[in-house]
């Protein structure tokens, strides 16, 4: 399979960073990089407009990074309580997704991406959960998700509780 070698104007995820030569899938480079213009060819003339572009970034990646580690050691302790509706045995109806939980984080002065958050499976239950929040392999930090039950499921899940206590006092008895 012929590969195309395309220097990268912008970093991408799991390809390279700016101002790498690459070899990507000709398709790729045609139906993606190129008409977004996230790439061009790496000729001397390109390669030179794109190094003075490529210590920029590094330098704003940098800045970025020492605000990420900043915010890891704030995030340390942190908990989000979502509401949300919920059945009478605490079955949540949906599930929380990584949005909910960056929301939940934004609104506490946290500036952080769904991208950023590792979910620990389906959050679809009223409970307490551990999410990773993670900027890069060694700047990952847990933080605490409470789902709890909005007033009216809060309601009814009690109600459910209580039947249940008298259910078995009464066969007890």
């Amino acid at each position: 399979m012929a590969r195309m070698k395309l220097l990268l104007k912008e970093s991408i995820k799991n390809v390279g960073r700016v101002g790498d030569v690459v070899e990507v899938s000709p398709g790729y480079a045609r139906n993606y990089l190129l008409p977004k213009e996230l790439a061009v060819e790496p000729t001397p003339n390109n390669v030179k407009k794109i190094e003075a572009r490529r210590q920029e970034i590094e330098r704003q990646e940098r800045e970025r990074r020492e605000q990420q580690e900043a915010m890891i050691k704030q995030l340390e302790g942190v908990e989000v309580t979502l509401e949300r509706r919920a059945n009478e045995q605490g079955h949540l109806f949906g599930s929380v997704s990584a949005t909910d939980i960056s929301r939940g984080l934004q609104s506490q002065g946290f500036n952080i991406n769904p991208d950023d958050i590792n979910l620990p499976g389906k959050l679809d239950r009223i409970d307490t959960y551990s999410v990773k929040v993670r900027f890069a392999e060694d700047l990952t930090a847990d933080i605490k998700i409470w789902v709890a039950p909005d007033p009216e499921s809060k309601a009814a899940i009690d109600a459910a509780r209580k039947a249940a206590a008298t259910a078995t006092e009464t066969q007890e008895a």
